[in-house]
């Protein structure tokens, strides 16, 4: 997937972009059928976010570059955010199902799961920086001649 950013600074060799504006994500919010997900991430973030990537193309402050992250990584990361910890939860709640003593299965069931959530809520930063590597990093691939900034493209 590529993403038209900005350059925002550059420092020792890392090159901080800005994707993901107002009116970032497909453009169909307003739209019938629109998944409305750009609204709701409007609400809770302050201002755009800035990335660190490796300035590979020598880009300046105030450059549009492309940003490209590799196909596949972004349903990684999903599943990593959110399998994870369920999947934890429910091996949480099977493990205190199992311990417990019959009269009081469901207060274990229920510490299990939450114990088992924590767990997979702690292990998912763990596991990302585990597996995270050259192949996953996202990276600037050339300068982008658009002049709307921050349009997901695919490629």
């Amino acid at each position: 997937m590529d993403q038209d950013a900005i350059v925002r600074r550059v420092e020792r060799g890392l090159a901080f972009v800005e994707a993901g504006g107002a009116d970032a994500g497909c453009g169909r919010c307003h739209e019938k059928g629109g998944c409305q997900n750009g609204l709701f991430g409007q609400l809770f973030r302050s201002g755009p976010r800035q990335y660190r990537i490796v300035n590979s193309i020598d880009a300046v402050p105030g450059e549009r570059v492309i940003v490209r992250v590799p196909d596949g990584v972004a349903i990684g990361a999903a599943m990593l955010a959110y399998g994870l910890p369920v999947i934890f939860l429910l091996l949480g709640a099977s493990a205190g199902a199992a311990l417990a003593e019959t009269d009081r299965s469901d207060a274990a069931t229920a510490l299990g799961a939450l114990v088992g959530l924590g767990l997979g809520v702690l292990c998912g930063p763990l596991v990302r920086h585990a597996t995270s590597s050259r192949f996953t990093a996202p990276t600037l691939v050339r300068r982008s001649s658009n002049s709307c900034v921050a349009k997901v493209v695919s490629r």
